[in-house]
């Protein structure tokens, strides 16, 4: 009994073993299998001209992502294994397209023929119904007429008592004016006058209100931009955000450090219309030359604008060196710190 409960013992360690066997080996394929890139570039004189090549893989090919230059033209994939993830410019499929796209042009054509016949039949019923219309129009317009005709003209001299009385109380207004116009302009002028008055008074008690709000607004605002300066200040100057600053920095430095390529190798000629857009360009590159200027030549042109020459990069990176710099950021106290202070930070 004691020998059967050992053996299933011995089977299940075993399997574990595999298991973590397995585990392991997967970890180590994640973080020593290096990603590898490459880029390839060619110009021949013109820069709408220019060529480019460039490949990113990993794990011996399983995840690669290709980008090319050409004519103008971009094309970019990205595949994982068989399975395609992204494609520009995928020429099968663009292919079938036009093959299932024959047939389907042939049936709107037909279908676009019948909307048209459709529409003429419709405007002919709308104008049909239009001349309808028009004629009973017509017909009833005459019979309007012949019965104003057939009305009898003493009804229509009649006029009402009240258009009398508003007659008679508009010639006492017209006389009133008549006998006393002086009264009257006077008062209208004092009225104007006043009014006037009553409007510049308001204007300039409303310009007075303005001229404060707005100060008290640009006072506030110069309080808040120092007490916000203040707190930036406080916050930059503090050690251990210094320090955090600086292991940054240091990280940084040492993953661009492993990023750099292995290989580089041209010959470049480059040149622009203004000749101090190519001496910027060329400080740039001597900021750089250190790590490209063993096997490159550049030399640029200071009267022409070209970009001519061929060029190749080659280069790596293992996983396991930015898996390294982020576990020694999370290990660091004073990283830690400034994280929590930047997400508990308000202005």
């Amino acid at each position: 009994m004691l020998h059967i409960l050992f053996l299933i013992l011995k089977i299940i360690g075993i399997i574990l073993a595999v298991i973590l066997g397995l585990i392991l080996l997967v970890i180590c394929i994640v973080l020593f299998v290096p990603i590898c890139y490459k880029a390839d570039l060619h110009g021949s004189g013109n820069a709408r001209e220019l060529t480019v090549h460039a490949k990113v893989s990993w794990l011996f090919g399983l995840i690669k992502a290709v980008f090319a230059l050409e004519n103008g033209k971009t094309d970019l994939s990205v595949r994982i294994a068989w399975k395609k993830l992204w494609d520009s410019n995928p020429v099968e499929d663009k292919a079938e397209d036009r093959a299932e796209e024959k047939p389907t042009l042939e049936k709107k054509a037909v279908m676009q023929e019948k909307q048209v016949i459709q529409g003429e039949e419709k405007q002919d019923d709308t104008t049909n119904r239009i001349t309808d219309k028009s004629v009973e129009d017509e017909s009833e317009k005459t019979e309007t007429l012949e019965k104003m005709e057939k009305v009898p003209v003493s009804d229509s001299e009649k006029i009402p008592e009240e258009s009398k009385v508003s007659e008679r109380t508009t010639e006492k207004s017209e006389q009133s004016a008549k006998i006393h116009p002086e009264n009257t302009e006077k008062k209208q002028r004092k009225k104007k006058d006043r009014k006037e008055d009553s409007d510049s008074a308001s204007k300039i008690e409303q310009i007075t209100e303005k001229i404060k709000c707005t100060y008290h607004k640009f006072c506030d605002k110069i309080n808040e931009i120092t007490e916000k300066k203040d707190k930036i200040s406080d916050f930059l100057t503090d050690e251990t955000h210094k320090n955090a600053f600086l292991k940054l920095k240091n990280e940084a430095f040492h993953l661009l450090k492993k990023l750099k390529p292995k290989k580089i190798q041209g010959e470049i000629t480059f040149g622009f219309e203004d000749p101090s857009l190519t001496g910027r360009l060329l400080a740039w590159i001597s900021m750089i030359y250190p790590w490209i200027g063993e096997h490159t030549d550049i030399t640029p042109d200071f009267e022409h604008r070209t970009l001519s020459g061929d060029l190749s990069i080659r280069g790596r990176l293992y996983v396991i060196t930015p898996v390294v710099t982020a576990i020694r950021l999370i290990l660091s106290k004073a990283v830690r710190r400034s994280f929590k202070d930047i997400r508990n930070f308000k202005l």
